[in-house]
């Protein structure tokens, strides 16, 4: 017996044409909005691209939005072989002729040419900057295309094509027979748009392992340059202070600084953003969770100047030179607690989301056992979300080393910092060290191996997260538990 399928509701355009799968107005509408945003966003890009190389036209007029029609028809072209346009390849819609079979690309090209005419050329022609009459030209030709018999456009009219969501097959409603290997593959249109689909996946996968590439390259590249100097000598990694422009790179100095304010960053965000967790896991309510979580994940989108500028003006006066008199408006600690603030929602939304992804029946047991709540939370949940709770540490940590702006502002130390162990001073890390490098702010740029040892600092950094990431995977696969 021969399974039978329930098509859509098909579209009619006359009696004597066959009927045809027809996508809903509002489901064209969808296409055709995407394809007008894309072509406004390629007008933009072509518009900001001639600005900063300088082309013959540096204003947003009428040659961008001819550019990006050119971009837009030879797009079109290149969609054409699959019965697409622009606008069907963002809805999954084809082109066909009445009886359903797909359009051949010479039918397609004059209905695209007259509709590029109406929707792109002529507002371009009629005003330099066009958009809101584009927005006129798209909404007047909707109220035309909704009043017209069938819902068909002027240029579907013309070029005899009509817009179908799949293809009109030869066996009416019933489903042929499997008779061969053959009837199992799929449409060639199909086959053809999944393997464009996979072949830009991989490209796109690639281009960021040649990024990444390209990015280690260029800082160990010139790192090597700066070991290789004539004026190096590893004794200049051990003097009593970071001043490049003296020749002095004493390593010691930044590492010093880089773990105060990381350990100091961690005792803050630690304890805060694992109570947070705690809370929002087994105590919170869904109904505050769900406006709570979000809430202090905001926190993460703050501009890490504003948290650099927080410590200097409300930690420092408020906070610690009220309890610690000898400290200055700059330090270590200052920078630590405002950096400790930055990670707060990383621990806290990593940490939930694993103890979150712990069974309910775990709990139930403890309940069931005679465990109380926090019981439960700290002897069955945390030891059975340890894996992603430590992740989160390590995530948090290379996120505090890898913190600039804070450090940069509230440690001090820009032009140069004396080696010192007291968080109560000024300090410097190695982010800090390279933004000032960097900006130049201590003269260094040019200055002998000045300027290169800021690639020598991005490699040692680039280690130390690597290193810190692949911990954190040994950490997850040693301690992850399956449910």
């Amino acid at each position: 017996m021969t399974a039978t399928l329930a098509p859509p509701p098909p579209v009619s355009l006359r009696d004597d044409e066959a009927t045809v799968v027809s996508p809903s107005l509002a489901t064209r509408a969808v296409g055709a909005g995407l394809e007008l945003v894309v072509y406004l966003c390629l007008a933009l890009v072509i518009a900001v691209t001639e600005y900063f190389v300088a082309g013959p036209f540096r204003d947003f007029g009428p040659s961008n939005f001819w550019i990006a029609f050119v971009v837009m028809a030879a797009w079109e072209g290149w969609q054409w072989p699959a019965a697409h346009t622009v606008a069907g390849s963002m809805s999954g819609q084809h082109i066909a002729l009445l009886d359903g079979t797909p359009a051949a690309p010479a039918v397609i090209a004059v209905r695209q040419l007259c509709r590029f005419g109406v929707l792109y050329g002529l507002p371009i022609l009629v005003l330099p900057f066009n958009a809101a009459v584009l927005a006129v030209v798209w909404a007047t030709v909707g109220a035309v295309i909704w009043r017209a018999p069938g819902r068909r456009s002027p240029w579907d009219l013309l070029a005899g094509t009509i817009v179908v969501e799949g293809f009109a097959g030869g066996e009416g409603d019933e489903t042929a027979p499997v008779t061969s290997v053959d009837d199992l593959r799929l449409d060639p249109v199909r086959a053809r748009d999944d393997g464009r689909a996979r072949r830009l996946m991989f490209v796109a996968g690639l281009s960021s392992v040649l990024v990444s590439g390209l990015i280690i390259w260029s800082i160990f590249s010139e790192a090597a340059e700066f070991v290789g100097a004539d004026e190096f000598s590893w004794g200049l990694l051990f003097e009593r202070g970071w001043f490049p422009r003296r020749g002095e790179f004493d390593l010691s100095t930044l590492f010093v600084g880089t773990l105060w304010v990381t350990g100091i960053a961690i005792v803050v965000a630690g304890p805060v953003g694992l109570g947070v967790a705690f809370y929002l896991s087994e105590y919170a309510s869904p109904g505050v969770r769900r406006y709570l979580k979000p809430l202090i994940e905001t926190l993460a989108s703050i501009p890490s100047v504003v948290l650099g500028l927080f410590a200097i003006s409300f930690v420092y006066p408020n906070v610690l030179s009220p309890v610690l008199d000898e400290i200055g408006i700059f330090s270590l600690l200052a920078a630590g607690i405002g950096v400790g603030v930055l990670t707060v929602p990383i621990v806290a939304s990593i940490s939930e989301d694993a103890m979150r992804a712990v069974p309910r029946e775990l709990r139930e047991a403890s309940y069931g056992l005679g465990g109380r709540k926090v019981t439960t939370a700290l002897r069955v949940v945390f030891p059975a979300a340890i894996s992603g709770i430590s992740a989160a540490f390590i995530v948090a940590i290379s996120r505090a080393i890898g913190e600039t702006m804070v450090v940069y502002i509230a440690a001090g130390g820009t032009g140069g910092a004396i080696f010192n162990a007291d968080p109560l001073e000024e300090g410097q890390t190695l982010t800090a060290a390279m933004a000032s490098l960097g900006a130049g702010t201590d003269s260094v740029a040019g200055v002998g191996i000045a300027f290169q040892s800021l690639y020598f600092l991005g490699a040692l950094l680039f280690v130390v997260t690597m290193v810190l990431n692949l911990l954190s995977d040994v950490i997850v696969r040693r301690f992850r538990q399956a449910y």
